[in-house]
């Protein structure tokens, strides 16, 4: 049998991980990736790669390939049999390259606006695309904040553990005590009917939205484009047309933008002043796009409620930084998108789809339904 050729359309750790998988093989750069994200040992996480494909009954001539430049996508469609992407374009020219031998594009992604589902429909090119987990687990991440944040888990926490040192005379002994010690946490809130903002309604964005949604939140949101009717009634989402007004009307503001030159420190102290008094920051996207010395001021100076933060523009967090010593700042290490094992499962899912099309089977999340 010929070699079945899986194009992934752009460079990615993740697709790297796949292209292992596939080609059975990981490679000492890759092992060094992998003590990134899975520490010292990787054996576990080298065995399952290589033994990808064969668990998932891909005949050893399937091989992949990554594109590490983008002129090479145009290129090299003329060979692929599958075809991966993320963010790449997949245009009507890329489309006529592969025409005849490229069977399927899997979406690493929910949304595929970049790719011609029209022309691929008509060249009976199918197109599935993919809820990632890290998707999810940065959704879930963004829910965790809100609602601890909005019920203070911080000083509910803290008054806890220092019944440790209580002089009361306390025991664990005698009938059961009650007591709805209240005081010694204050500010704590309903999540129910506060307003959510979002900056950027991409596809974490959107997954907060439900999440918020199902929780009795009112959700607003800023894009640089507004989304279809359909899309905002699933959540019943409000367009905010700047992101001032959005930071004005929001009770919780989370940031899912990605990160580039043209959003460095977006959020500026002139941007995050417009926040309500009494309104939460949350950034689970990068630290870059935060002005962290205008956030500082504004929280330490309770401008700003409160923070949620997974990301820092340095990381791990300086030690030098004054942000760690603010008490209204719940911090996580940048693990918002779970465990690693999830990246692994990932690549599982893209081979297992283009294992269904190499079989005649239908691929999960089709598209393009003819």
């Amino acid at each position: 049998m010929p070699n079945q050729i899986v194009l992934f359309g752009e460079e990615d750790t993740l697709f790297r991980l796949m292209e292992a998988g596939l080609n059975r093989t990981v490679s000492p750069r890759l092992q060094e990736v992998l003590h990134y994200y899975f520490g010292e040992d990787v054996s576990r996480a080298v065995k399952y790669l290589t033994n990808l494909s064969a668990s998932l009954g891909l005949p050893a001539t399937m091989k992949g390939i990554v594109c590490d430049e983008e002129c090479k996508l145009e290129a090299l469609a003329a060979e692929a049999d599958f075809l991966v992407v993320e963010r790449a374009p997949v245009t009507r020219r890329i489309l006529e390259k592969g025409r005849g031998r490229l069977k399927f594009i899997q979406k690493f992604g929910t949304g595929y606006g970049n790719i011609d589902i029209a022309s691929a429909r008509e060249m009976g090119i199918p197109v599935a695309n993919l809820l990632r987990l890290t998707t999810i687990s940065v959704a879930e991440h963004v829910m965790l904040f809100i609602i601890a944040l909005a019920r203070n888990f911080m000083k509910g926490h803290q008054a806890a553990v220092t019944c440790l040192k209580a002089t009361d005379g306390l025991r664990s002994e005698g009938p059961p005590r009650t007591l709805y010690d209240w005081g010694r946490v204050p500010n704590i809130q309903l999540v129910s009917g506060k307003t959510l903002g979002i900056v950027g309604f991409g596809e974490i964005g959107l997954e907060v939205a439900k999440r918020a949604h199902a929780l009795g939140m009112k959700v607003h949101y800023y894009d640089q484009y507004r989304f279809p009717k359909d899309v905002e009634e699933k959540v019943e989402a409000h367009y905010a047309s700047t992101l001032v007004q959005l930071l004005e009307e929001s009770d919780f503001v989370t940031l899912h933008v990605p990160y580039g030159p043209s959003t460095e420190k977006m959020m500026t102290y002139e941007v995050l002043s417009r926040m309500k008094p009494g309104a939460f920051f949350i950034n689970t996207s990068r630290g870059g796009l935060v002005d962290e010395e205008a956030l500082y001021r504004l929280l330490s100076e309770k401008k700003i409620m409160g923070a949620g933060l997974d990301v820092h523009r340095w990381e791990p967090i300086p030690s030098d930084s004054p942000m760690l010593r603010l008490d209204n700042v719940l911090w996580s290490t940048h693990n918002a998108g779970g465990a690693p094992e999830v990246l692994l499962e990932e690549a599982r899912m893209v081979l297992q789809n283009i294992g269904r099309v190499f079989r005649g089977e239908e691929p999960e999340n089709l598209i393009n339904r003819s």
